[in-house]
Order: structure tokens, then sequence, then C-alpha cells
């Protein structure tokens, strides 16, 4: 009966050390994750973008037309209504001084909102989200079009080139992007 104890026992024991090693296992585990931020990279004007996916409320195809809005900014392709809420279609390549963005059959609305405003964003093409380790986003080192620096989070540098993370809070405080009179 004692060498029964003694093998539950160890047994115990056995079990209990197991039991520290791992969780001493997720620990180190846990403090050697990198800390990342996903983002939905797009295309404008021929150049790749990447916006923080917690901005975007949903990606949807273009509505069969735009309705024009007569004397609004430049960069107001018009508004669309979806499932009953109306949305002005704003196109970044012409406020960050790229190539106006064609409207292809690849063209996607991204719904975004940022700085307290809920609007959607023309994209030439979507290729998704991607997830990216805050220590591989570099400082923005050159001047892309007509945006700030500072309206960038950073930039990733790839095989397929290099690839501008947005920052929609400080370009949607911009004001050449909110409309507050009519252009004549």
């Amino acid at each position: 009966m004692a060498d029964k104890h003694r093998n539950i026992d160890d047994i115990r024991r056995v079990l209990e050390d197991m039991r520290q090693e791992y969780w001493q296992g997720l620990e180190e585990v846990e403090g050697e994750a990198e800390e990342t931020r996903e983002f939905l990279i797009f295309q404008l004007g021929g150049e790749r973008f990447g916006i923080a996916a917690e901005t975007v409320r949903e990606v949807v195809r273009m509505p069969a037309r735009l309705v024009p809005v007569p004397k609004a900014a430049a960069h107001i392709r018009g508004v669309f209504n979806l499932r009953g809420q109306i949305f002005a279609v704003s196109d970044l390549a012409a406020l960050l001084g790229l190539t106006t963005s064609e409207i292809g059959r690849s063209a996607r609305l991204l719904v975004v909102e940022a700085a307290g405003l809920c609007t959607a964003l023309l994209a030439e093409k979507v290729e998704g989200l991607r997830l990216f380790a805050l220590t591989g986003i570099e400082p923005v080192t050159a001047g892309l079009g007509a945006f700030a620096r500072d309206e960038a989070e950073g930039q990733v540098v790839e095989p397929a080139g290099l690839l501008v993370l947005l920052n929609l809070e400080r370009i949607f405080a911009r004001p050449d992007f909110v409309v507050t009179d009519k252009v004549e």
C-alpha cells in the first residue's frame, strides 16, 4: 500500500512540474511575441497604400453609378446610397497629388470611419488585409505626391515595391478634405 501511495505522489509531482513548465513556456512565448497591426492594402494612382483595419467598416463594389454633386470639391467623386445611408465618395489620389483613380471593374469603395467622419474612399484595387510587425514599419523617407509625411503611419519596403501606410485621422483633419463650402 505504501508503494501505491508513493507512485501516486510521484505522479502528482510529475504532473505539477509539467504544469509549471507549461505556464512558464506560455509566459516566455507571450513575452517574445512581436506587437503587430493589421492594415487593408489597396492601390491608388498606380501606388500601393494601407490603412489601419480598425478604421474600415466594409469594402463594397462600385455602385452602378455615383450621383455627382454640383460644385463639390475636386476629390468628391459623387455620393451613393448604402442600405439607406448616403456616403460621399472621396478620391484620395486627388488629395495625395497622384493620378486620379480609374473606376474600372476592380475598383472598390472602402467605407471608413476616422476622426469622427464616416465616408467612402475610392480604391482602384483592394489587395486584402495584411498583418505587419510594428518593428517592420519604417518612417516615410520620400515624399509621394502632395501628402505630408505626418499623414502616414510609415512605410514597408517589399519585393513588390514601396507600401505607404496612411493615417486617416490626420488626412481627414486636412482643411481640404473636409467640405464646408461649395466650390465656385
